[in-house]
């Protein structure tokens, strides 16, 4: 019996010794756990107590499993999945702000995070259902539940994620409250962590007052003038020297560990950070997939919603400007990315966006509010632009002069080169085959509007708007001649930009060319003076024979520039109609034969002048191609003339 007695007293022992050295040995996973925190770049309070919990998992999962199982440890992505899972609030907020912070970081631990989350249909849909946690206490959970899903909306599929647009648009409704920066939930702190950083700050005054002393010591006396200690031994003051250099090291040491070992501050939160923007991001990268983009379009009431939220109305009676802005901001980038989809989501997405009738009011609110600035302005021109290309839209919106003003004023008056190429490509789209927008942009009083084309086609410092201004002005040309040739000096601005604009088809490619020759066309068909000053100031020789060979590699019309064989047709008619001159150097080019090809191989694609993706949204309606090309065969079959001769009195 007293073996036995002595065997258990003998085990108590070591269980006690054990635990004491547990102790001792948890006071010192501070260090580590604070090597994390910087490791893994967490910024904070709360950064630092979801390092915490994660190590207390850990902890009990080692003491679980045995020091000697093969799986003693558990990874920060592991512990992060699994939190997703759990019961205990304040686990789930340190798995979701953990699960953002690695997510944040463009690594490849963060790329098999993100696959192995997508690849668990049950994390995904806990992580979306979190969403929806309205609570008090659930609001930092939800907050850094919205960030990491923005980093993962990408690789959804919201048809696998039962009521996901639901619960993502259930961030619309949470209004723009700041988030806490030190949450309840982890109101727990490890005793070792108090202990070591208070020590830290102890022994850092401690050295300080030293040094402060010794510092005291070295001042002169204040009545006799004399140091202090200079009745003291030469060897005295050695030795305080080297105290006082001991001490300055001691500190300094100090001061590198509290550095080392001390938690990053936690960046504020901006407007950016706000549910409601979160999830308009969210809903702006499910949008690049088609089809969420076709599941999005079928949900009832989130286009209006969101076009809801695009409102001024609200923002003029409410103190937080900024925060309804970002709001406003995110909203517009996200119809402005619907409104731009490619195929026949694009269109099923334009017309839903055009069919609410709050639309084009609050765009023209914010074109007209003296406080929008550029980061609104931008998308509201790229969606003004993508409405356009409707029929029906381009008329409505040309029939609101304030959204034609604003237009005007910025593409021909901004300091921003995106903002002003937005603004150009919204006026574009309006000009096509509309009369009266183009009448609307020509009688638009204060600028002058033919000039500043011409100097964008001509001059070097504004070459970055060539095309934009190139397509503006063709459009004015072919819809509203007239009205555009009675502005003072119309003549003479488009006699001048004519050579540039031939000089730069021979180098133009792509979409670039046929907006190039479809502006020389019309051009050319104006006057025929225009054409008959080209000899001394234009390479017509390499025009002509880029002209033809361009015809002939467009037997396949590309839906990128449907219109390419057309336009060039057409400057065919406008030069041999003008300038008889130049049939002959059109014919020994090849461009009969060219000609004929292009009448044999007529094409669908070329029945729009415009296409989104492989679907055309815009038709053609000029001549059919075949005619042009019977009236440019026979303009150049008339007797050719030798290249000095004047223009045709009859064109």
């Amino acid at each position: 019996m007293v073996p036995s007695i002595e065997v258990f007293y003998v085990l108590t022992i070591c269980q006690g010794s054990l635990y004491i050295m547990a102790s001792i040995l948890g006071f010192f996973s501070f260090f580590p756990r604070r090597s994390l925190v910087r490791e893994f770049k967490f910024c904070g309070l709360r950064g630092a107590k979801a390092i915490d919990v994660y190590y207390q998992r850990a902890y009990m999962t080692c003491m679980e499993t045995g020091l000697l199982a093969s799986r003693r440890t558990v990874s920060l992505a592991s512990f992060t999945v699994e939190s997703l899972r759990s019961m205990s609030s304040r686990v789930q907020l340190a798995g979701v702000l953990i699960l953002d912070n690695l997510l944040s970081q463009e690594t490849n631990s963060s790329e098999k995070l993100k696959s192995r989350i997508i690849s668990s249909e049950k994390s995904v849909s806990k992580l979306i259902g979190m969403l929806r946690w309205s609570h008090v206490q659930d609001r930092d959970i939800r907050l850094f539940a919205a960030r990491a899903t923005t980093k993962l909306a990408g690789s959804i599929k919201i048809a696998e994620i039962p009521a996901m647009l639901k619960l993502v648009s259930s961030l619309f409704d949470a209004g723009n409250q700041p988030a806490r920066h030190e949450d309840s939930l982890f109101h727990a702190q490890v005793t070792a962590d108090r202990v070591t950083a208070a020590g830290l700050v102890i022994a850092e005054n401690v050295v300080a007052n030293q040094s402060m002393v010794q510092e005291y010591v070295a001042q002169p006396d204040s009545r006799t003038g004399e140091n202090a200690g200079s009745s003291q031994p030469r060897d005295g003051q050695h030795r305080e020297s080297n105290k006082n250099r001991g001490c300055s090291w001691v500190r300094r040491c100090w001061q590198g560990m509290k550095e080392k070992w001390s938690i990053p501050e936690e960046p504020p939160l901006t407007h950016q950070d706000s549910l409601p923007v979160l999830g308009m991001v969210i809903l702006e990268k499910l949008v690049c997939d088609l089809d969420n983009c076709a599941e999005m379009l079928k949900a009832t009431d989130l286009i209006s919603k969101i076009i809801g939220l695009i409102s001024y109305t609200t923002c003029n009676k409410s103190n937080n400007y900024e925060g309804h802005n970002a709001v406003i901001c995110s909203s517009l980038h996200l119809v402005r990315r619907l409104a731009g989809t490619d195929g026949k989501n694009g269109v099923t997405a334009r017309r839903k966006l055009w069919e609410s009738p709050l639309l084009l009011d609050n765009l023209a609110s914010i074109l007209e509010d003296n406080r929008s600035s550029p980061e609104v302005w931008k998308p509201t021109m790229g969606i003004i632009a993508m409405l356009a290309l409707d029929e029906d839209a381009r008329r409505e919106i040309g029939s609101t002069q304030v959204i034609i003003g604003k237009l005007i004023h910025t593409f021909l008056g901004s300091n921003d080169q995106s903002l002003r190429i937005a603004a150009g490509e919204a006026l574009t789209n309006l000009t096509m085959d509309n009369t009266a927008n183009c009448s609307a942009i020509l009688e638009e009083p204060g600028y002058e509007l033919v000039k500043d084309l011409k100097d964008m086609l001509c001059k070097d410092e504004y070459r970055i708007y060539i095309y934009v201004a190139a397509r503006l002005l063709q459009n004015l040309c072919a819809h509203s001649r007239d009205k555009l040739m009675s502005h003072t000096g119309a003549s003479e601005h488009l006699r001048s930009a004519l050579p540039a604009v031939m000089e730069n088809i021979v180098s133009a490619e792509g979409k670039q060319l046929e907006t190039l020759i479809g502006l020389a066309s019309q051009i050319c068909s104006i006057s025929e003076c225009f054409v008959f000053e080209l000899d001394s100031q234009t390479d017509i020789a390499g025009l002509v024979k880029k002209l033809v060979s361009t015809l002939n590699s467009n037997r396949k019309p590309s839906p990128e520039y449907p219109r390419m064989r057309r336009v060039i047709i057409e400057l065919v008619i406008s030069l041999a109609r003008s300038y008889p001159g130049y049939r002959t150097m059109l014919i020994e080019e090849g461009v009969m034969e060219a000609l004929s090809k292009a009448a044999r191989t007529p094409s669908k694609v070329e029945k729009y002048r415009v296409f989104s993706g492989d679907v055309g949204v815009v038709a053609e309606c000029g001549i059919p191609l075949r005619n042009l090309v019977e009236r440019a065969k026979e303009l150049i079959g008339f007797a050719t003339p030798a290249p000095g001769a004047q223009p045709d009195d009859h064109a």
